[in-house]
């Protein structure tokens, strides 16, 4: 019997409209109706899973016995479908070949795939979507692939899912569905305002410790349960992709650490409420999935697992600091999911104690730190492994457990494993990889010159609300506006952009009513068009109405912090525009969130009409006041001063990189044989050039620099360590 229920916190999560199960690279599936010539392999597309009991499983979920692990949420199938044995397979006309997979599970709120087999070859794609294509994840390629072969992927909403694999002919790409998970308890269409007690605080709207709060993590631990977990450092600086939690949030059986779910779980970055905004529901559209478990220890639930991927530098990660030894001041926090809600914070004035927690004897006694009560939240099932800082902003310890009846009008006490007490158990190898004797650390963001999200709303305005569609201000009206744009002046000469977020007041996907994100040069007013990308719009899901599965219209996007990621990172001047263009004649209408009156005064938003540009404040039909868009893009800020290096460098003999200059192909020699996890190409205006991941061990590495003339920067991450070198591209 699995071993779950609330003594044992987890972190719950939702998943928004094109989430990134691990990071995607873009792209959209084929049509429904393939331009294919014979079938490869003739069957039906659709497999169905049997049903099972949905009120044993509630039952069980129940019991007061069920102690221990995370807060299950799905039913696993165990399955094998391949190309060779299930769906159907197609020769495209244009010499390509398709296998389709059509997963029904009736009654699932949600349903995840975990390959177990996963090895793209170049020019190979997968798609994940719902039948509607209401919700799409992917594509992903050979880039997704990793030692040990395993991809898991982020829920899609209702009971039906579509697997569609491209690859070249004759292929050697190898593909296997090995689980499929039912969401029977409908944690997919949380998270909600309100889901957790009112007690709870968010993140964004105590604006503190902002640095910490993006350290911490969600997790689908193996496609069926949720955990929380938080980003750390290392003595060594270098990197390396270390995430601190709870140990039975891995747990198969009682006090029985599976690593192999380490592999199958997705973790996904920045969920939280944007800028204290009650409307609008925050992005899950930042994810990495499959890590390995890096250090454990049952008796005093302690985890520690390294992510399989880099960190990409949009993801704005940070990688928190800590504490290894009993000295702790006054005052503690904790970043946390409780009952699926977004991102909140928990503070205490007083002072942490050591003290014992007791769980069926599974853990040791006086080896957690316990916090009586918080002044300021609680915690609530949904924040198993969430972190706890101390009053210098370093972690401290993981959240195993504590009262089951702590409420907001009962609070009680909270055991967090402490790492003063598991350091000698072997904590600190993981943390202090070379030896060092420091066992206190601080914390460093993953990239020397890391992203920021602008934005040009000021704290405590609200957003416009209008009910008519005919008068959108910022999108389609009865005057026939369709463009719209928000400027920005930032203080470097240039800066790299990666991304924007937005935020839909409403929004319908459809091949016709296609809505563009551009970016303009400009100074006083929107000028050429640097980039346009086409950006998908959906409102279609499938729920539950009274115990009956049915299609509804729900606005996903609409009201959420949605993140749109360029196909490639853009160099912006100090002053430039974001903005949308719509078609003239849509389908479904769609409209972008805007300030009420600016509280400075200052206008940003643009509209285009026939004569040409205009700010709202001077001639919009409909809103003639000071307003801001919500569009807020990711930079990374700088030009060639954002090029100093100080990487920590591997210690021994330094790689060597032949020939330099390059005209081709460069080979970077090694000292000795490397497990070499991904490397990066940043030119001298700080743009990333390249970015690949590796992951494999080996005595040199060899690329072709197809990248235009001039000097860049090679940073090479290793398992213990990073180096960089300079590079010249003739």
């Amino acid at each position: 019997m699995r071993l779950f229920k609330k003594l044992i916190y987890i972190a719950l999560c939702s998943v928004s409209l094109v989430a990134q199960a691990q990071i995607s690279h873009g792209g959209l599936p084929l049509p429904k109706d393939l331009d294919a010539g014979p079938c490869l392999r003739s069957g039906s597309e659709i497999v169905r899973m049997p049903a099972f009991d949905v009120e044993e499983l509630r039952r069980e979920d129940s019991l007061a016995g069920n102690n221990v692990g995370g807060i299950r949420f799905a039913y696993a199938f165990d399955v094998d479908y391949t190309p060779e044995n299930s769906g159907a397979r197609y020769h495209l006309k244009d010499g390509r070949d398709v296998w389709r997979l059509h997963i029904v599970s009736e009654g699932a709120y949600s349903l995840n795939l975990i390959f177990d087999e996963y090895q793209l070859d170049d020019s190979s794609q997968l798609f994940i979507y719902t039948p509607d294509r209401s919700a799409i994840l992917g594509s992903f390629t050979a880039e997704n692939n990793s030692d040990c072969g395993v991809l898991a992927t982020a829920p899609v909403p209702g009971d039906e899912v579509v697997v569609e694999l491209i690859t070249p002919r004759n292929s050697g790409s190898r593909l296997r569905v090995g689980n499929v998970n039912h969401d029977y308890r409908g944690l997919k269409y949380f998270p909600t305002a309100g889901s957790s007690q009112d007690c709870q605080v968010d993140v964004s709207c105590r604006g503190i410790h902002e640095q910490q709060s993006r350290s911490s993590v969600v997790i689908i631990v193996a496609g069926t349960e949720y955990c929380s977990g938080t980003m750390l450092n290392n003595t060594s600086n270098d990197g390396v992709p270390l995430l601190v939690t709870a140990a039975h949030c891995l747990y198969k059986e009682m006090g029985e650490v599976d690593e192999s779910r380490a592999q199958r779980s997705v973790f996904f970055f920045n969920f939280e409420r944007p800028h204290c905004h009650e409307e609008i529901t925050g992005s899950l559209e930042m994810s990495i999935s499959g890590a390995d478990v890096a250090f454990s220890s049952t008796s005093s639930d302690a985890l520690v697992m390294k992510l399989r991927r880099c960190l990409p530098i949009d993801y704005r990660v940070y990688f928190a600091g800590w504490n290894a030894t009993r000295e702790l001041g006054a005052g503690a926090y904790s970043f946390h999911h409780p009952n699926s809600d977004m991102r909140k914070i928990s503070e205490e004035e007083d002072t942490p104690y050591l003290g014992t927690f007791l769980v069926d004897d599974i853990f040791d006694s006086n080896i957690h730190w316990i916090v009586d009560q918080w002044e300021s939240g609680i915690m609530e099932g949904g924040s198993s492994g969430a972190a706890l800082f101390d009053a210098k902003d370093l972690v401290v310890g993981a959240l195993s457990g504590g009262d089951t009846k702590e409420s907001c009008y009962r609070p009680g006490y909270d055991a967090f494993w402490a790492f003063s007490e598991t350091w000698e158990r072997g904590l600190k190898d993981c943390l202090d990889p070379t030896g060092t004797g420091r066992n206190v650390c601080e914390g460093k963001e993953t990239h020397l010159f890391p992203c920021t999200r602008v934005t040009n709303w000021n704290d405590g305005e609200s957003i416009h609300r209008v009910s008519s569609y005919e008068q959108f201000a910022a999108g389609h009206n009865n005057k026939g506006i369709v463009e719209y744009a928000e400027e920005f002046h930032l203080p470097e000469k240039s800066s790299v952009l990666y991304g924007v977020y937005l935020a839909p007041w409403q929004g319908v996907y459809s091949d016709r009513d296609t809505v563009l994100l551009r970016v303009y040069r400009g100074d006083s007013l929107p000028g050429e068009v640097l980039c346009q990308e086409a950006i998908a719009i959906s409102n279609t899901a499938v729920a539950r109405r009274s115990g009956v599965f049915e299609e509804r219209e729900v606005s996903l996007w609409s009201m959420r912090d949605c993140y749109y990621r360029l196909k490639q990172p853009l160099r912006v001047d100090s002053s430039f525009f974001v903005g949308l263009k719509l078609v003239s004649s849509p389908t479904n209408k769609f409209a972008l969130c805007h300030t009420e009156e600016k509280l400075d005064g200052k206008n940003t938003a643009y509209f285009k009409d026939a004569s040409g540009w205009h700010t709202f404040d001077s001639a919009h039909p409909y809103y003639k006041q000071p307003t801001s868009l919500y569009i807020e893009p990711v930079l990374q800020e700088g030009g060639s001063s954002a090029i100093a290096v100080d990487d920590h460098l591997a210690d021994g003999p330094a790689s060597i990189a032949v020939p330099n200059p390059v005209e081709d192909v460069v080979t970077v020699r090694f000292p000795s044989s490397r497990t070499v996890l991904c490397y990066e190409l940043v030119d001298m205006a700080g743009r990333l050039a390249r970015k690949v991941l590796v992951e494999k061990s080996a005595e040199e590495l060899s690329f072709r620099m197809d990248v235009p003339s001039g000097i860049y920067f090679l940073r090479m991450v290793f398992e213990s360590s990073t180096e960089t070198l300079r590079l010249v591209k003739k």
